[in-house]
């Protein structure tokens, strides 16, 4: 995965420093922003292709989104809400070779909820998984496509005085975006993978 410098750099300088007292989260309400880096398996493939390798196919390329999110718990569970737009381009490729269309654009509104379990300590921050729904509305050649999804996502919480800073990894299944006509004859949707990396800063309210 081709990941944003941005992300790479604050993944580094947030590494937890061990030998400090653990903070636990304080209850009550959070804002967050979330940046983020994506990444798309095939969504649409060529099902007449001898073999896969040699299949064509047709993705989102890698993209960058933005999100706002609205959380709330305590110290062990937390839910939140997540409002977020992402936008790239479509990528048809095979084994071999990668083609970027440049002259259109692929916009992704999503609309989601999870709920996180705090798993361990790490140094001053603690390690969480979470897990919930999405609702992607996507905007493909001028056309609004409904898509419903499931996400998972592990995520590295720590503090900043009464802030907090989140590194996270996430992975989402969910319907297609495309539909055979996109391609043409012979094509077939597929189930759309996309796994994210990406930053949330949160803030209490």
């Amino acid at each position: 995965m081709r990941l944003q410098p941005c992300l790479i750099a604050a993944a580094v300088l947030l590494i937890p420093v061990t030998g400090f007292a653990q903070v636990a989260p304080a209850p009550g309400w959070e804002l967050g922003v979330l940046l983020e880096s994506v990444r798309f398996s095939r969504g649409l493939v060529d099902a007449a292709a001898p073999s896969e390798d040699l299949a064509a196919g047709l993705r989102p390329a890698a993209g960058t989104g933005i999100a706002l999110t609205l959380g709330r718990g305590g110290p062990a569970w937390r839910g939140e809400l997540v409002a977020g737009w992402a936008g790239m381009r479509p990528q048809a490729d095979n084994a071999s070779v990668a083609v970027l269309d440049r002259t259109t654009r692929l916009t992704r509104w999503r609309l989601g909820a999870a709920v996180t379990r705090r798993l361990l300590g790490i140094g001053v921050g603690s390690l969480n998984l979470g897990a919930g729904p999405a609702l992607d509305w996507w905007r493909v050649i001028g056309e609004d496509r409904v898509r419903f999804g499931g996400a998972a996502l592990v995520a590295l919480r720590l503090p900043l005085g009464t802030w907090a800073l989140e590194n996270r990894l996430g992975v989402e299944f969910s319907g297609s975006p495309f539909v055979p006509e996109d391609a043409g004859e012979g094509y077939e949707t597929r189930t759309l993978v996309s796994v994210t990396l990406g930053i949330v800063v949160r803030a209490p309210l």
